[in-house]
């Protein structure tokens, strides 16, 4: 008998050892799936603010680029005036020159 209450005594200790190894290893998948999701968190913020980032960077370039533009058609637009000043004053010239004579 005293056997027995031996084995019991081993099968309980076994059964709480095994459950305790059990809920150790829950407990550390658990811990490192919570890791997991936060470096998952962290990656997806850095991206959206290296998006965001991105975007300004793109709109800041593209706001350089319409005011260059916009200031070279102005100057190429004042040539074309003072050219066509000019012409509208030789051709006034000439107007002025035929009608004395």
């Amino acid at each position: 008998m005293p056997s027995i209450v031996w084995v019991l005594i081993g099968l309980v200790i076994g059964a709480g050892a095994a459950a305790a190894f059990f809920l150790s290893r829950e407990k550390k998948a658990e811990k490192t799936i919570a890791g997991a999701e936060e470096k998952a968190k962290q990656t997806i913020n850095e991206a959206i603010k290296s998006a965001e980032s991105k975007k300004r960077e793109a709109l800041v370039e593209a706001k350089e680029e319409i005011h260059k533009r916009r200031s070279e058609y102005e100057r190429e637009e004042k040539l074309r005036r003072a050219e066509l000043q000019k012409q509208e004053r030789r051709l006034q010239q000439k107007e002025e020159t035929l009608d004395r004579k």
